[in-house]
């Protein structure tokens, strides 16, 4: 792959981890509310995905697009882990949700603030942010008015 697209495909794969991060994140949620929230979200990156490799597969034919990444998968997997030690509530997935999306955002602010992204990308790019931005709000919205489990009172940030 050429060096000036690997940004956007390693974005492709950290939408591929946030599909999947979404939909455990949702089958986790104890407030039905919250869980049909994440699927959405699940859904829309995933929608996302799709949009982003059609768009690389047509500048680049050739192109191999991972999935995922396997941090993403060692997450997933300590996220089990965790889960099967401990109770894990609503404010404390909000709160890894949250975590996520920030580091969302500034992966997609790098590949745009790249100089040799095409045009059509650049815009894909951007519209793909302000979706990943609004989901951000949305989710530190709910972090903020999620009532913590007594495991999850004063506990510090994974």
């Amino acid at each position: 792959m050429s060096n000036d697209l690997s940004t956007t495909a390693d974005l492709y794969e950290l939408l591929g981890d946030s599909h999947k991060g979404y939909m455990e994140a949702a089958k986790r949620m104890k407030t039905p509310k919250l869980a049909q929230f994440l699927a959405e979200l699940s859904t829309e990156r995933q929608h996302m995905q799709h949009e982003l490799g059609a768009e690389l597969h047509r500048l680049m034919p050739d192109v191999k697009l991972d999935e995922s990444t396997m941090k993403g998968d060692v997450h997933r997997t300590w996220m089990d882990i965790r889960k099967a030690l401990s109770h894990v509530d609503d404010a404390a997935m909000l709160r890894e949700c949250e975590r996520g999306e920030n580091y969302l955002m500034d992966r997609f602010t790098s590949a745009l603030e790249d100089k040799d992204v095409p045009v059509e990308l650049f815009d894909l790019l951007r519209k793909q942010k302000s979706q990943v931005s609004l989901a951000l709000s949305n989710v530190k919205q709910l972090h903020a008015t999620a009532v913590p489990g007594p495991e999850t009172a004063g506990a510090r940030p994974v």
